[in-house]
């Protein structure tokens, strides 16, 4: 085997090795981004519940404040897919307050892996 054949193998040995690392390199890339995707999915879903439980909560409020159906107000504020765990009104010192816990669920489609559960609390003064 001559030294040019010799060179030409080498290369091609060494063209083969780096595409097999760049296949690597791809999916370590590509599962990073699926993960960080997933991972802002998740968050944006904890983020939207929390501003339902607090508009829950405000509407619950406002609805006691004014001497109207508190607990109906809340419930159509809080969507099916969420799971409304705890509802609290309390009358204090010329104010309504209302406490409300909103739980969602985290995973994958079908496959639920944990509850998050998140507290908000409004407080409205009672209009006479």
């Amino acid at each position: 085997m001559g030294p040019r054949r010799e060179h030409e193998r080498r290369r091609e040995h060494g063209s083969a090795c780096e595409r097999g690392q760049a296949s690597v390199e791809l999916v370590g890339i590509v599962f990073t981004i699926v993960l960080v995707a997933l991972l802002s999915i998740q968050g944006i879903t904890v983020a939207q519940t929390a501003s339902i439980a607090q508009e829950a909560a405000r509407n619950g409020a406002r609805a006691l404040s004014l001497g109207q159906d508190w607990q109906a107000v809340v419930e159509r504020t809080v969507p099916e897919e969420l799971d409304l765990r705890e509802v609290n009104p309390i009358v204090v010192d010329g104010a309504a307050r209302v406490r409300v816990t909103v739980a969602a669920p985290l995973g994958l489609a079908g496959m639920e892996l944990v509850d998050v559960s998140l507290t908000r609390t409004a407080v409205f003064p009672i209009e006479d």
